[in-house]
């Protein structure tokens, strides 16, 4: 569902981080809570590079499922 969204271009200098990796560090750090520098050794992708693509990720997330949250009082 979010593949679009979180999918980028490779060039010749580097190759894109798959949106599968992307989404499975995103959801790693909503689940643990473990810091960006942490999650670069598990994931061997720079913390730089983390901290910019977790909140494009989380966008798609919310921007994906915005119909399937209901608001309000239970």
């Amino acid at each position: 569902m979010i593949e679009p969204d979180i999918m980028k271009s490779d060039t010749n200098y580097r190759l894109a981080i798959p949106p599968a990796e992307r989404l499975a560090v995103t959801l790693r750090f909503l689940a643990t809570g473990n810091s960006y520098h942490s999650l670069m050794y598990t994931f061997k992708i720079s913390r730089q590079c983390i901290s910019n693509f977790i909140p494009e990720v989380c966008d798609a997330i919310i921007k994906a499922l915005k119909d399937n949250v209901k608001y309000g009082k239970m």
